[in-house]
């Protein structure tokens, strides 16, 4: 008993000293999401998942979240407070070090050394600082693991259903947990969890949030086979980092079997990664062994980004494999090098968020700012009062945009305006390792920017502008477009640019030209796949066409347009359309040029 409390006491110890320089952490990533849902638990706690919020430019229901509430849940309990919620997520990462620890002393006779590797694994630090789901999925899967690995089955049950309701793939844990050949019913908990939550919105909310989830990962293409391919491919590459290759070094086959993989990406630190993925996977032993490859064949199969964070469940049973087969010298220097890591990782991601929080303190806040981009660069401009930007809104002059190059900016006019540049910041890292950034080809966060585990580079990892809307004048009664002041004559509904020549418009697009007698001439194609057959058209308020379209190319002229001074106003409207699968947008045809003759 005395050994056990001084391995907890030091484990104790670890955990509070890493934790320690990330005490004030800004928000990062998905965090701003999760507070939207711990607002809503505050409201209603037994819903924290019916709370609404803006992702993208669309607005979402949280019951489309690919994650259970508990999450949500846990974080509206906390005080609205940042210091307590890292005391609060520091403690999660502790509990999740000490069920590796009690795991382990099952399967190794040093098992504080296989619970420091764990402590020490890069993506638990990173996600340690976060407030998305995954420690604390973790903290509840590894304790029920824990305690059926002692036998206590029906005891694990607890923290399983609890896992379920942190997050879906909990119940991949069900035949890992069968394999122990015990406790078999209680290994359903997680099942259980998931039922009971989509049973319960069922009845309160009227929906199912699977089938609210599935339809968003439709609209937004996410389960696109390539999607899938390529999330393989940097969930392998992460595989090999979650205990380090100093670790896993033993494995006697070469490196280079990886070279197949290079055809992706021929930078090493991916197809070495990768090779590295694949070995241990062939290489792992026993029930822990067969812990690995079920779990992460269900990761292949169920994601789609690729993120470190999806591989965390696998980081205890490998940390205990390598604790049992390595020499202390060997282990020693494994733990070192990856809490090295880690901290240079989790130093690095903290520079690039508190840039966008030091960023936005020094935007004047005012009630015509907006944000195009998502993560912390828009949750703090939101605390001093700006908006953020919707999928193809108008934005007016005397309006200042705050704009992101990486966070997934939408498409938004300033019709009627020209946007002046009146400050602009490159986010540059100390440390040239970078997790996501414009040039980084890191899948740490989504393997949409690439499929290496992490990058080195000292590119930029971000552009930030900041722009005001200034009116201007209108001197364009022809309008293509690919002209390159188009925006300033689109006020509203239509699509970023297209083969350098085409927008997509939605089922209604506004736009102002100037005046001048005639009528208004639109070329224009009607794809097959498009279910809109009528165009009406209105200028200056007063309808000049409605016209029968079919599929195809085809030019249609208006009657004459109306006498006007200054700024012709056009609306067009189709009678439908449609959302491709893969595709947020609303579509109804495509334009090519409007213009007055």
């Amino acid at each position: 008993m005395s050994r056990i409390l001084r391995d907890v006491a030091l484990l104790v110890l670890f955990v509070a000293a890493v934790r320690a320089p990330f005490f004030h952490h800004p928000l990062q990533g998905d965090d701003i999401y999760y507070l939207k849902g711990a607002g809503h638990a505050r409201i209603d706690p037994l819903h924290p998942h019916q709370a609404q919020y803006v992702f993208q430019g669309r607005l979402v229901s949280m019951l489309g979240h690919p994650h259970p509430p508990l999450n949500a849940f846990f974080l509206g309990l906390l005080p609205d407070s940042l210091p307590v919620q890292r005391v609060w997520y520091g403690a999660l990462m502790l509990a999740c070090v000490l069920a590796c620890y009690a795991l382990a002393r099952c399967y190794t006779k040093r098992p504080l050394a296989a619970a420091l590797l764990f402590a020490s694994t890069p993506v638990l630090w990173v996600s340690s600082n976060t407030f998305d789901s995954d420690v604390l999925f973790l903290a509840c899967l590894l304790t029920g693991t824990a305690l059926f690995a002692h036998g206590r089955p029906w005891l694990g049950a607890v923290p399983l259903f609890l896992a379920g309701l942190a997050a879906y793939q909990a119940v991949v844990f069900i035949p890992i947990l069968w394999l122990l050949g015990r406790g078999r019913i209680a290994a359903l908990a997680p099942a259980g969890a998931v039922a009971a939550y989509q049973v319960f919105e069922r009845l309160s909310a009227g929906q199912w949030p699977l089938a609210m989830t599935a339809q968003y990962f439709s609209e937004y293409g996410l389960q696109k086979m390539s999607n899938k391919l390529a999330s393989a491919a940097a969930l392998t590459a992460h595989l090999g980092w979650l205990t380090g290759p100093v670790a896993e070094w033993h494995l006697s086959w070469p490196l280079l079997a990886g070279l197949p993989a290079a055809w992706l990406d021929p930078h090493p630190l991916f197809w070495a990664s990768f090779a590295l993925g694949v070995l241990i996977l062939w290489r792992a032993e026993g029930w822990l062994g067969w812990w690995v490859r079920i779990y992460f064949a269900a990761s292949a199969i169920l994601f789609f980004a690729g993120a470190a964070r999806y591989l965390l469940p696998l980081a205890p049973p490998l940390a205990v494999l390598a604790a049992e087969r390595l020499g202390k010298r060997r282990l020693a220097a494994a733990v070192f090098t990856q809490a090295a890591l880690a901290f240079a990782l989790a130093y690095a991601a903290m520079q690039h968020w508190q840039a966008y929080k030091d960023i936005a303190a020094k935007v004047e806040p005012g009630s015509r700012t907006y944000v195009a981009g998502e993560w912390s660069l828009r949750y703090y401009l939101e605390k001093r009062g700006a908006r953020p930007v919707m999928a193809g809104e108008r934005i007016g002059p005397d309006s200042v945009i705050v704009r992101s190059e990486l966070g997934f900016p939408v498409h938004y006019s300033t019709g009627g305006g020209r946007a002046e540049t009146i400050a602009s910041y490159e986010i540059r890292p100390a440390l040239p390792l970078q997790l996501m950034g414009l040039h980084a080809r890191s899948a740490w966060m989504t393997c949409a920017f690439g499929l290496r585990p992490f990058d080195w580079s000292r590119q930029p990892l971000d552009r930030v502008a900041v722009t005001r809307v200034v009116a201007a004048p209108l001197e364009r009664s022809d309008l293509p477009m690919n002209a390159p002041d188009a925006d300033l004559y689109i006020l509203s509904g239509v699509h970023g640019l297209e083969d350098g020549r085409f927008r997509w418009m939605a089922r209604r697009a506004e736009f102002v030209l100037k005046p001048k007698p005639g009528a208004l001439v639109l070329t224009l194609f009607l794809p097959d796949a498009s279910p809109a057959r009528q165009l009406t058209v209105t200028a200056g308020g007063a309808e000049v066409l409605r016209a029968r379209l079919q599929p195809g190319m085809q030019t249609l002229r208006t009657a004459p347009l109306p006498q006007a001074s200054g700024r012709m106003e056009i609306l067009l409207e189709a009678d439908n359309s449609f959302r491709p699968a893969g595709d947020a947008r609303e579509l109804s045809l495509i334009l090519e040029s409007l213009r007055i003759e």
